[in-house]
């Protein structure tokens, strides 16, 4: 029985196998993934992003426990900073979920941001397609925190959180021109401080201008107060996003949100692999490496150099279909002449 198969026959600790590998691009784990593909999209992605220290993971953990309570089962994907040193995550999944790593419907894992710049590591997508492919009903995505480039989630997820705390407002002006604009809803946790009113009014202020700015009939954001401390507001936050995630599919959303996912998919697969492709044959071609040469001796700027790489590249195809088209004449032609 190969991975794949003892996946599907719900082996958690294959699972944990295939994630710690696709990691690594492991070849064996890209051929599992491969496998894997047909069998996606049937999960809710939900990402959770946010400042640092706003209680993210708290959030993550009270409201598995809420979907646990409506027969969900659950992924989580920690987002973790990655040491500069071994480029492991430096927090550990069960250190703030401990509470969940009983319940065998609920698969808890920590991954590496290895500098990923959208707070998202580069095998989310496949950690997130591998928990579906095992029946995951819904996979929250925790991501790392570090501010406006936490956009990358809104390309992932079905439903976005962002999540801010009392005392953020100077940030929220900051923020207001790229992150909220991802927002499904926005929370004010940490309710339980001092100022979590206020937090709400200038949120509801920084919704408005952009209701008027992009002039449109859509979904509004709800704004919600939580406390992990004392439960505030987690059914409500629960409650609202399996609301958005019907309103999603009654719209129409949810195909154009997948296959916009997995364009954006492919595209930094396909960048990763030309570039890693790229760089091996520096190590190896001498004109390559020439070329890189007259780039660093400013005798060829980067822009006409990427010009001219476009340029190979497109008349290699023209060259491809045209020896096809060639092929083809070809066969038709043999095919008449036997026919007559």
């Amino acid at each position: 029985m190969n991975l794949f198969e003892k996946i599907k026959a719900g082996d958690i600790r294959s699972i944990a196998r295939l994630i710690t590998q696709v990691e690594r691009r492991d070849p064996e784990a890209i051929k599992a993934i491969k496998e894997i593909y047909p069998h996606c999209g049937n999960a809710h992605l939900i990402g959770i992003t946010g400042p640092p220290g706003v209680g993210k993971s708290c959030l993550v953990s009270e409201l598995a426990g809420k979907f646990r309570a409506k027969n969900r089962t659950v992924g989580i994907l920690a987002v973790d900073p990655s040491s500069p040193f071994s480029g492991g995550a430096l927090l550990g999944d069960r250190a703030r979920m401990f509470e969940l790593a009983g319940d065998k419907d609920v698969f808890i894992r920590s991954l590496a941001s290895r500098g990923a710049s959208g707070g998202l590591s580069a095998a989310v997508n496949d950690a997130a397609d591998i928990l579906d492919m095992f029946g995951k009903d819904i996979v929250l995505i925790e991501t790392v925190g570090v501010g406006q480039g936490e956009v990358d989630i809104a390309r992932l997820a079905h439903t976005v959180l962002l999540v801010l705390m009392p005392g953020y407002g100077d940030a929220l002006q900051a923020m207001k021109a790229g992150i909220m604009e991802i927002a499904d809803l926005l929370i004010v946790n940490k309710a339980d401080l001092s100022g979590a009113d206020e937090a709400v009014a200038e949120l509801s202020t920084v919704q408005g201008f952009q209701g008027m700015r992009e002039g449109q009939d859509k979904w509004v954001a709800p704004i919600i107060k939580s406390s992990t401390l004392d439960g505030e507001g987690i059914e409500d936050i629960a409650g609202a996003v399996l609301k958005h995630f019907e309103y999603v599919k009654e719209q129409g959303l949810l195909r154009k949100k997948n296959r916009d996912r997995r364009t954006n998919q492919f595209l930094d697969i396909f960048t990763q692999r030309i570039r890693d492709e790229f760089m091996k044959l520096v190590k190896t071609d001498a004109g390559i490496q020439r070329w890189f040469d007259k780039i660093g001796d400013l005798e060829l700027d980067p822009y006409s150099a990427s010009e001219q790489v476009i340029e190979l590249l497109r008349k290699a195809r023209e060259q491809e279909r045209e020896s096809r088209k060639k092929l083809r004449n070809e066969y038709v032609l043999r095919s008449e002449t036997t026919y007559r």
